[in-house]
């Protein structure tokens, strides 16, 4: 972690979780550095900071507003909690929390009945002093149990074994004579019985009822499936726990779990009636949006965050551990790299206990997720998916991993077809000619399984559509499309050959549903050539190259074969494309006439967008939408090419309709926001990327567009806010400091700024808009250093448009190699021809060498294709160079300058570009600049 980040001018750490985040507070080491010692530094500092001295609380055989306090059950940063009689109710056996805080808590539980959740009797105030009253239920919780399965270093074997670790613990923790001596109904020696726990519905059985016959690991998916139901309830009514961990879970004596605990939990409902809200939870049961939140002060939480938290304790129950490793260090520094920890993908419990079937594992993993999205997106759906599992269902929500499992779900919810004496009994009945009744069972099973497998793959086909369609060429990028891919031809098999078809599970599939998934590989294997072509473009003429071009005609080959119905123009214009780089000829423009549905539309205009013809790829995008309004993916792309060819309001329309499809979707939101910034529509564009945070708050590139926003309007302090909440997801791009940096030095903060600059010199980049950012900060003091960073850009995305003018840039103004320019601009307009910077760039370059006829071609292809104030500069400049030598141009040159100079544009360059020389004895050259000045302060 970068060092400047860490003595940022950003709030430490709080010093406990567990109370509202103070400014500028140090952080203390974690003792022993573990997690248990950090959560018990977190209980004492907040001991010492918000609980009343111990004489303010009353004491066991008091009496305290009416009740009969026999034994102090627990206590903790807010309070006490005691076993008590309530006189004024026969002696009613009830729970007794006593803090100074806590109303709040009490009118969140007032809102909440609900069978897993501990309700509120009454409360009272005395003083200081206030009391929330509850039934009394037990003295277990989950952290009870899980102590016991990690002290034993084994596991119960059933829902029974674990009733009896439920009654074991209670025996141990009987409260002595002593404790209950001043108790005067009852004898000394009598243990308080606790009341019932209340029944979902009349008639229902008991918690041990329910986990009788059950497997350990089948008894706590049933526990975990009645806390979901205790969430969806509270979820429904605004309330979000916050602070779910074991310890916060009681597990009654009569077997029912009833979630505890509510101090610090969230009233959405009253989210924005108050200045400052509280950040809290126990920090080994955050989700990463939750600790994202703690270390940064910004952002909202949702239910998703309670299902992380309940995914640890289910994980830890079935494993005898935590998830995720404890880290040593300044709490700070180990809450980063917990964060870093809850990034990765989730481990899986079978890891740690083989009696974890695949499926089970399948619900925790989904619920400990990275990314919200990912997860559960109600505590409903992952009480239905458990439900399902118990009932030896397929789940709905989660991945059905194994079809072994599946087969032995299908043979319990038929016993009859599938028990020992039904086979026999078949076995006789085949004997005497009946026995198909047996194998159409398991060929229903089968086809039932194939049925599931098709429904993920369906799935997971639109989601690697969706990441295909987002126009990143980064190395990263394209390797992570072709394991994707890949990943999508595995479970079936899928090759060049089609075989496949008529020997795997496709066979099983009917009819329609085999032609889908046939059309659906071969967009896989178009998918994969398009990758391919990708490839061959990035290198030299070579062997490489030749590789990869035939891999790519290869899978092309295959798309035919399998999709040709329903992507014909699209498979064909491919194959033009690599014929064309193989025979170092153009590629000629697809006719629309090819193409017979969006799809087809859809994917070839996708593919001429990422070879840089944004303007031939945007009448097929059009024509997509058209014949298909719904198809979400061709909103998407069109999207993308507007934006290409800043036609903002096009891309913002067009993204919008992504929105009335997927409203969820944040890409969608975040290109919408850079689409209303770029016409400085900074209040839309600032909601837009705070939607996008509320869907996706892991993704740091949307904090760094949300900061230039701030940045625009002024507001520095926020923006800097957001660099820093990008850096501190750990996958922000390193060119995120010298973002930071910049706008550090224009609040005064020269140190910072430096050590930012240093921090992102220091760094190696993964992605080439980092690597040119170094080379941006470098090209005056060490334009050789900034020439190799560009080249490792290159190398990370050969086919970078801003690496190859950076190249050019540096080669030209720096190192004067006018020549090599001109070359590196040669190869950007050969793979951007609708590139008017590339073209107008080389122009100057041209024009400088007194090439003046290709200068001026470039000029006029330039003003064909942007007609926006850079490229008329840049087109300003080609005609002041050439009218050095030819005065005709002299009036182009003041044309063009005049439309760029009295927008504003320019204004900061015109006195010391040595390009516009040519014109300085001209009175007319300057006439336009005081007038465009004049114009300025005006607007000013």
């Amino acid at each position: 972690m970068p060092t400047s980040l860490l003595n940022s001018d950003s709030h430490d750490f709080p010093p406990t979780a567990r109370i509202e985040l103070a400014a500028n507070e140090r952080t203390p080491t974690v003792p022993n550095g573990t997690v248990e010692g950090f959560v018990d530094l977190l209980q004492s500092l907040s001991t010492a900071t918000d609980e009343v001295p111990c004489k303010s609380f009353p004491n066991p055989g008091e009496m305290f507003l009416g009740f009969h306090l026999l034994e102090e059950l627990g206590r903790g940063a807010f309070g006490r909690v005691f076993v008590a009689r309530q006189g004024d109710l026969h002696g009613r056996l009830v729970a007794l929390k006593v803090a100074r805080d806590i109303f709040g808590e009490s009118q969140t539980l007032a809102q909440l009945q609900h069978s897993n959740i501990v309700p509120i009797y009454s409360y009272h105030r005395l003083d200081s002093l206030q009391a929330v009253c509850m039934p009394y239920f037990g003295r277990t919780t989950l952290a009870d149990v899980f102590v016991n399965v990690r002290s034993r270093m084994n596991f119960p074997h059933s829902g029974r074994d674990l009733k009896s670790t439920v009654h074991r613990h209670a025996a141990e923790t009987i409260p002595s004579g002593g404790s209950l001596a001043a108790e005067t109904e009852q004898p000394p020696t009598s243990v308080p019985t606790p009341v019932a726990a209340p029944t979902t519905e009349p008639g229902a059985p008991d918690g041990w009822d329910r986990l009788d016959g059950l497997s350990y690991v089948e008894a706590v998916l049933c526990l975990g499936a009645q806390l979901a139901d205790g969430l969806a309830h509270a979820h429904r009514r605004g309330i979000l726990h916050r602070d779910l961990k074991p310890a916060n879970v009681l597990l009654t004596d009569d077997g029912r779990p009833m979630l505890l605990d509510f101090n610090l939990a969230e009233d959405t409902k009253l989210r924005h009636t108050t200045d400052r809200a509280a950040a809290g939870g126990t920090l080994p049961y955050m989700a990463p949006e939750q600790m994202h939140i703690l270390l940064n002060r910004t952002g909202e939480l949702d239910g998703r965050a309670d299902l992380f938290a309940l995914g640890v304790i289910l994980f830890e129950l079935l494993t005898g551990r935590n998830p995720y490793p404890s880290h040593k260090g300044q709490i700070r520094d180990s809450a980063k790299a917990m964060l870093f920890d809850r990034l990765q993908p989730p481990p899986s419990p079978r890891d740690g206990n083989r009696d974890v079937s695949p499926a089970a594992a399948a619900i925790v993993r989904k619920c400990l997720a990275p990314d919200p999205a990912l997860r559960y997106q109600t505590a409903e759906q992952l009480r239905v998916d458990i439900e399902r599992h118990l009932s030896h269902r397929p789940l709905k929500f989660a991945p059905n991993p194994s079809t072994k499992e599946r087969l032995v779900k299908w043979g319990r919810r038929h016993p009859r077809l599938s028990s020992s004496g039904s086979v026999a009994t078949l076995a006789v009945i085949l004997l005497i000619g009946a026995g198909a009744a047996w194998f159409v069972a398991a060929e229903r099973a089968r086809n039932l399984d194939a049925r599931a497998q098709y429904a993920d793959h369906r799935t997971k086909f639109a989601e690697v559509q969706l990441f295909l369609d987002d126009r990143n060429q980064s190395r990263s990028r394209l390797d992570e499309g072709f394991v994707r891919l890949n990943d999508l031809l595995s479970p079936y098999g899928a090759t060049e050959d089609d075989g496949w078809l008529t020997n795997g599970p496709a066979r099983r599939l009917p009819a329609a549903e085999r032609n889908q998934l046939k059309a659906d590989v071969g967009e896989v294997f178009f998918r994969k050539a398009e990758l391919g072509y990708l490839e061959a473009l990035g290198r030299a003429d070579g062997p490489e190259r030749s590789e990869w071009l035939a891999k790519a005609g290869q899978w092309n080959a295959t798309a035919e074969r399998y999709a040709w119905d329903r992507i014909p123009g699209a498979v064909r214009s491919q194959r033009q494309a690599l014929d064309a780089i193989r025979s170092r000829t153009p590629s000629p423009p697809p006719s629309t006439a090819e193409f017979k549905s969006a799809r087809d539309l859809a994917l070839i205009g996708g593919q001429l967008a990422q070879l840089g013809r944004p303007r031939d790829a945007l009448p097929l995008l059009r024509q997509a939408t058209q014949i298909d309004p719904t198809d979400f993916s061709a909103w998407f792309v069109r999207g993308t090419v507007h934006l290409a060819l800043e036609q903002n309001e096009l891309a913002a329309m067009s993204f919008g309709a992504c929105l009335a499809i997927r409203p969820e979707f944040a890409p969608a939101w975040r290109n919408r926001g850079l689409a209303f910034s770029r016409m400085h529509f900074f209040d839309q564009a600032a909601d837009d990327y705070d939607r996008a945070v509320k869907l996706a708050p892991l993704v740091a590139e949307t904090y760094l567009q949300r900061a230039a926003v701030k940045d625009a309007r002024g507001n520095l302090a926020a923006a800097e806010a957001d660099y820093t909440t990008g850096l501190a997801l750990g996958s922000a791009p390193v060119r995120t400091y010298f973002l930071r940096a910049d706008v550090r030095e224009r609040r005064g903060k020269a140190a910072g700024a430096k050590a930012d600059r240093e921090d992102g010199l220091r760094l190696i980049p993964n992605d080439e808009l980092s690597w040119i950012g170094r080379a941006e900060l470098q090209e005056e003091t060490d334009p050789s250093a900034a020439l190799n960073d560009v080249e490792q850009a290159l190398k990370v995305n050969p086919l970078s448009l801003p690496g190859l003018q950076m190249k050019a840039h540096l080669l030209a103004e720096r190192l004067h190699r006018g020549e090599d320019a001109i070359a590196v601009l040669n190869r950007a307009v050969d793979l951007f021809p609708d590139s008017a910077p590339a073209r107008a760039g080389r122009g100057v370059l041209l024009a400088r060498q007194g090439h003046r006829a290709e200068a001026l071609q470039d000029a006029k292809d330039a003003l064909l294709l942007d007609g926006n104030s850079p490229n008329l500069y840049q087109v300003g400049c080609i005609f002041a160079l050439t009218s050095k030598a030819h005065p005709d141009d002299t009036a182009d040159a003041l044309r063009n300058l005049w439309a760029a100079l009295k927008t504003g544009f320019g204004l900061d360059l015109v006195d010391g570009d040595p390009d516009l020389d040519p014109l300085r004895t001209n009175p007319e050259f300057g006439k336009i600049v005081a007038k465009a000045r004049g114009l300025e302060v005006g607007r000013k």
